[in-house]
């Protein structure tokens, strides 16, 4: 019974993730649709009514708009290609526990192997999981910033150059601003995010060095040194506890 509960729990949790990976590849078909609809409709703005400084100011908008559905949907795309990674852990982890589950308890060495492995395992995939999200991260705040950079440029230019009017130039150099202020945005998830990283991969190494601890201690066959050397493992456990507490 609590075996086919267990598997009814796994299911509703792979469904959920399904229908989040669901959810990101229509937020990217969703994306590009209405990035279509805005690039179709700035044209018509700029082809006829580009000569009025309204027109003007409408194409910087929807330019603008277009460009934060873009990124949307590029943000749309990393999210599906995570939440199929996230996807694909939960699997592993399932097929893990139950192989993990399967094996006797008399076997020591062998689920203490097991053990260490899958903790390995688990750490390269917070590593590939954390770095895609970090790259991300870090190359669209910097995309943002020179694409802002590149907006406030081309005001000034236009402005100076081909005496557009001041109401083209102030939108243009607010658009600017207000993208780079989100690029910078981005830039400060990124560092917050790589300080998280740092603390959560010690976490992760220092329990990864237990269980290593504790599969060399379990092949161990004198059974009084092996359980001094385990009861070594758990006092260290304790005093590295206390060390960091304070």
């Amino acid at each position: 019974m609590g075996e086919k509960q267990k598997i009814n729990d796994s299911s509703k949790t792979e469904q959920k993730v399904q229908k989040k990976s669901q959810k990101d590849i229509n937020g990217v078909i969703g994306g590009i649709v209405v990035c279509v609809l805005l690039v179709f409709f700035t044209y018509q703005i700029y082809v006829n009514f580009f000569e009025f400084p309204i027109g003007q100011i409408l194409v910087y908008i929807t330019g603008f708009f277009t460009f934060i559905c873009f990124m949307v949907s590029v943000s749309c795309f990393f999210d599906f290609k995570e939440s199929k990674k996230i996807e694909k852990l939960a699997e592993d982890t399932l097929r893990e526990e139950k192989e993990f589950s399967e094996i006797d308890p008399e076997k020591r060495v062998l689920r203490a192997e097991k053990m260490f492995r899958m903790n390995q395992k688990e750490l390269m995939r917070y590593y590939d999981m954390n770095l895609a999200q970090t790259k991300f991260l870090s190359g669209l705040g910097i995309t943002m910033i020179i694409f802002g950079i590149l907006i406030v440029s081309t005001s000034l230019y236009m402005y100076m150059s081909m005496d557009a009017d001041k109401v083209l130039l102030f939108v243009g150099s607010l658009s600017g601003i207000i993208v780079d202020f989100i690029g910078t945005i981005f830039i400060k998830m990124y560092t917050e995010n790589i300080e998280a990283a740092v603390k959560f991969h010690s976490k992760l190494a220092e329990s990864n060095n237990l269980l290593l601890a504790n599969s060399i201690a379990n092949k161990i066959e004198n059974e009084k040194i092996r359980e001094d050397t385990l009861s070594e493992i758990s006092k260290n456990i304790i005093w590295a506890k206390k060390n960091s507490a304070e």
